[in-house]
């Protein structure tokens, strides 16, 4: 029971400490004393644990084909658009997932060569021949049209982008 007083007390002094150099503009700025190495090292160790939640969490199995280390993630800058989440996380307008919860019948894609996946859409699907023509002829310039899904967001990216951005999801 002593305790609880003083809690009180610290909290109430902790937040008028608080406010009292939130208001003053002549407090000096003491973050900029701390070492850059120390700022590394601790971005570091979140970064490395941030990963291993990432390797260990069960969902995210599509996502986790495009992005498979969060560093690289991380350092990519991403103007990302409807499309373009729809196919990294599967989620989004296509039939297979509309159709998994129940509020499509079927998750066979209008072009009736399988279901509407991610894998369809970027591999498959007569509707998208000419977007995927020109994405592959993007790839052909630097390579050959690669499989891997990872390959396509840290090499291909801008390629991708415009990929998705042609594409209407909404209207299959």
């Amino acid at each position: 029971m002593g305790q609880g007083p003083l809690r009180i007390y610290g909290n109430e002094l902790a937040d008028q400490l608080a406010k009292a150099a939130a208001c003053n503009r002549d407090t000096r700025v003491s973050f900029n004393r701390i070492p850059k190495s120390t700022l590394y090292s601790e971005i570091e160790e979140v970064t490395q644990k941030w990963q291993k939640e990432w390797e260990n969490c069960r969902k995210a199995a599509i996502t986790k084909q495009f992005f498979s280390n969060v560093r690289h993630r991380v350092k990519l800058n991403i103007n990302v658009n409807q499309n373009f989440t729809a196919m990294v996380t599967g989620h989004g307008q296509n039939r297979a997932f509309i159709h998994r919860f129940k509020i499509i019948e079927i998750a066979t894609c209008p072009c009736n060569k399988g279901e509407q996946t991610i894998d369809h859409l970027l591999n498959q699907c007569t509707l998208l021949q000419t977007q995927r023509e020109l994405l592959r002829n993007n790839f052909i310039k630097s390579g050959n049209w690669t499989v891997s899904k990872e390959e396509l967001i840290m090499i291909h990216l801008k390629s991708f982008l415009i990929f998705t951005k042609s594409i209407k999801l909404n209207q299959f």
